[in-house]
């Protein structure tokens, strides 16, 4: 095998290698932010979306309280994503803001994004 070979084959896995991480650090980030997102209703749940490339500026009608949307849009959108591509995760709601930053929710006293997007920074350091 020649060294030009056997690096490209080098450069493939690492590629792959890359994109699992950060694949499975936005599951964890996204996953774990939907499930904590407090549920009256389930609009606010249902109203996270994601996207690759610009975000998504829209809210979207109805309740999911499980989340099931949503997480399933996660999973597609991050499965479509390339080294080099931008994710955005969004959620439109006007009262969105509120419970994230200033503890409007009992359920979610720290917010529901911030507090899992600095638990996978700590993981991360952990490793």
């Amino acid at each position: 095998m020649s060294l030009d070979k056997e690096l490209a084959d080098v450069r493939l896995k690492l590629v792959g290698w890359a994109e699992d991480q950060v694949a499975s650090t936005l599951f964890a980030i996204t996953g774990r932010t939907i499930k904590e997102t407090p549920v009256d209703q389930g609009r606010l749940r249902n109203n996270w979306q994601s996207s690759i490339g610009r975000p998504i500026k829209s809210e979207i009608n109805g309740n999911d309280p499980s989340g099931g949307r949503a997480i399933s849009e996660a999973i597609a959108v991050i499965k479509k994503m390339e080294l080099g591509d931008t994710f955005y995760f969004t959620n439109n709601l006007p009262y969105a803001a509120r419970i994230e930053y200033q503890g409007y929710s009992d359920l979610a006293p720290k917010g529901m994004l911030r507090i899992n997007v600095q638990r996978v920074v700590a993981s991360l350091r952990r490793q």
